[in-house]
């Protein structure tokens, strides 16, 4: 178990780093809650937090990668909507309308027919003698109410309510719903490539301020620790002056080593201010956390074609680009699908009526057509503005391409020549070391003057901060190397794999 065992607990820290190296960012954001509380707890008590914990921090605070978590769930929202096209569509539809009057049918002539058929039927009824003059004229009075009658028929009266239902099924749409469903996936795709480059990034700002943190407080102990020893021999050398045993001009090269000493201890503290600030924001916490780990290195890192081979197929911000290469084919796709006819079944129905006249159907069933055959050239100019956008996006991609391998060359180099020269300033560390132990020695035995050992202790610590810094150099150069190539998850391992330094 690594040093993060101390300060997490085991079951997270393992579900932690499984998560990170199999690429499940989504599932990451369950744990994140649980993770947060449990340091929250843990470092309320201790302020110190390891590499691990830092980086369970920021992803769990981070604003810039909650927003990115936002655009991916919208984008999955948008994925559901888009499968949501092939199915039935059913829709409410309800109406009240005033007319401007009443709709009739006029029967006026008809009447006039049928008055004057039946008043001729009793006539020759009367002549026939079947009827006679007493029943006719009975028939006559009887029939005289229905021909003063008003003979309209009303169809619709003026005011009416509808409320009806509408079902659309899809048969045919040019292919515009699998275009749909398609260009939700990339958007998807896109959405997680924008997160993983984010996290990317983030993590490797978080190793260049963590291990920031982490040099400034070495640079600070080394810059005490010469501050004090050159207090030592000025105090020494005071006394000695007073005894009559050394110059005045040696008191005065001490103060002079002394206000240089607290100049680079004052500029340290300074800058390890600046940087805890800075890794706190990274981790969007108010509380002043400080970093419990150390500067690593390793021995050696895998081959340039390892890293290149893996940035063409894991480096996020590629893997974006592609699918919106992608994006743009199926906007070239969904162009030309504006060419081919839309085909549907249709069917509605009345739920309930109010005046709504007994003649009309209360239901109806079909298949519509939609074509259209003009727009202004409209179609035409979009699709081949789809075609150009694809070959823009294309050249993008194969530049970019370009980029991230240049990329990866320039940083591969910088952390090769970063292991270089922490051995040769491990080198020169150790002969600033074995060098001050001498002329120690010989300002035990009288031969060096105290100046000459100032001169030696300020040379050693100088050698140490700039061993620090070229392991410093190796850390973040690593970060880079490992963003650009899409394997930022395996830092959390390197640093296992990885020697502590200790000066």
């Amino acid at each position: 178990m690594s040093r993060s065992a101390r300060y997490m607990p085991k079951e997270y820290y393992c579900f932690a780093r499984y998560l990170l190296s199999s690429g499940k960012r989504f599932a990451m954001r369950y744990l994140l809650t649980i993770v947060a509380v449990a340091l929250a707890v843990d470092v309320a008590a201790q302020r110190y937090v390891c590499f691990d914990e830092a980086l369970a921090l920021m992803l769990a605070n981070n604003r810039a990668l909650r927003g990115a978590r936002y655009g991916v769930d919208a984008a999955e929202e948008e994925l559901r909507a888009a499968r949501g096209l092939r199915s039935l569509r059913v829709d409410l539809v309800g109406a009240y309308t005033l007319l401007q009057h009443d709709v009739d049918i006029e029967l006026g002539g008809v009447k006039g027919v049928v008055t004057k058929s039946i008043e001729d039927i009793i006539g020759e009824g009367v002549k026939s003698g079947v009827i006679t003059p007493g029943v006719a004229s009975f028939l006559g009075g009887a029939l005289a109410p229905i021909a003063d009658m008003d003979w309209r028929y009303r169809l619709q009266k003026r005011s009416l309510f509808t409320l009806g239902a509408t079902l659309t099924v899809p048969i045919y749409m040019g292919g515009k719903i699998n275009i749909a469903n398609r260009a939700a996936h990339l958007g998807v795709e896109v959405g997680v490539c924008e997160l993983n480059a984010k996290e990317n990034s983030l993590l490797t700002q978080l190793v260049e301020r963590y291990y920031g943190v982490v040099l400034a407080q070495h640079v600070v102990e080394v810059r005490s620790e010469v501050l004090g020893g050159v207090e030592k021999h000025l105090s020494d050398a005071l006394a000695m002056e007073e005894e009559g045993l050394l110059a005045h001009s040696a008191i005065l090269y001490l103060e002079y080593r002394r206000s240089s000493a607290e100049r680079d201890l004052a500029e340290a503290e300074h800058r390890l201010e600046v940087a805890k600030h800075a890794l706190c924001s990274t981790m969007s916490t108010d509380m002043e956390l400080l970093p419990s780990g150390k500067l690593f290195i390793l021995d050696t890192i895998h081959s340039l074609d390892y890293y290149v081979d893996n940035a063409y197929n894991l480096n996020p911000i590629l893997g974006g680009l592609a699918a919106n290469a992608s994006l743009a084919n199926e906007g070239v796709k969904l162009s030309r699908a504006e060419f081919l006819p839309e085909v549907a079944a249709m069917a509605g129905g009345s739920i309930y009526s109010h005046n709504l006249s007994d003649i009309v159907p209360r239901w109806a069933v079909g298949v519509g057509v939609k074509l259209s055959i003009f727009d202004g050239l409209g179609k035409e100019h979009r699709y081949r503005a789809s075609k150009l956008k694809a070959h823009q996006v294309a050249e993008l991609v194969e530049n970019a391409r370009d980029d991230i391998v240049l990329l990866v060359e320039k940083e591969y180099y910088a952390t090769t020549n970063a292991i270089v020269a922490i051995e040769a300033s491990r080198r020169s560390m150790e002969f600033a070391a074995s060098y001050l132990a001498s002329i120690s020695d010989g300002f035990s035995e009288g031969v060096n003057s105290s100046a000459d050992l100032v001169d030696a202790r300020v040379e050693y610590a100088a050698q140490r901060v700039e061993y620090l810094n070229s392991a410093y150099t190796f850390v973040t150069s690593l970060a880079r190397l490992l963003e650009a190539s899409g394997l930022s998850s395996e830092f959390i391992f390197c640093i296992d794999e990885g020697h502590e330094i200790d000066v």
